[in-house]
């Protein structure tokens, strides 16, 4: 380049430091081909603009603990799941602290799930495990969607497509919450 150097007026979109725009992480469970349980793979494809300019989408499958152990204690996420236990097509939103409270409650209580594999824990064990690992529960929001058909092979059933919009705005207000923070 040759020439003088132009002055900071003569440019008057030149920015003195670059803005840094956190995104709020969102761990999307479920799998594509197993009927509900695609909700929520659904639902962040329909989030409007301005929750994804907010939003780190992470396709998950199955939550692991590794992904909450890697955020700053500070950092909050959002986990969105279809959700076995609800009526199809209702959405569910709770704060990622008390699921893990209401899972070391069921414990203390002994009645907490059957043993499987370690590999597809349920979700409050998930973060019963996170928050023993880190001192803390993770910060966030859970927001899940009532499922009703689970088999390979089917798609989202009525219910939870009906209920999909309403799944979307939980999504989004939980992105937008975080990502004020």
């Amino acid at each position: 380049m040759t020439g003088p150097i132009p002055s900071a007026s003569a440019l008057p979109n030149l920015r003195r430091s670059v803005p840094i725009v956190s995104r709020v992480p969102v761990f999307v469970c479920g799998e594509p081909a197993r009927g509900d349980d695609a909700a929520g793979l659904a639902a962040v494809e329909l989030l409007p603009p301005d929750a994804l300019a907010h939003a780190e989408i992470v396709v998950v499958g199955h939550l692991d603990v590794l992904f909450l152990l890697d955020l700053p204690a500070e950092e909050a996420c959002v986990v969105v799941d279809a959700v076995a236990g609800l009526a199809p097509g209702e959405t569910w939103v709770r704060p990622l602290a008390a699921l893990v409270d209401r899972a070391r409650a069921l414990a203390d209580a002994g009645r907490g799930p059957e043993p499987r594999s370690s590999h597809e824990l349920p979700i409050e064990q998930v973060l019963a495990l996170a928050a023993t690992l880190r001192d803390a529960p993770p910060a966030g929001t859970f927001v899940g969607i009532g499922g009703s058909c689970w088999d390979v092979g089917t798609p989202l059933s009525a219910p939870v497509v009906a209920g999909l919009p309403a799944f979307v705005a939980a999504i989004a207000a939980a992105v937008e919450a975080h990502a004020g923070e």
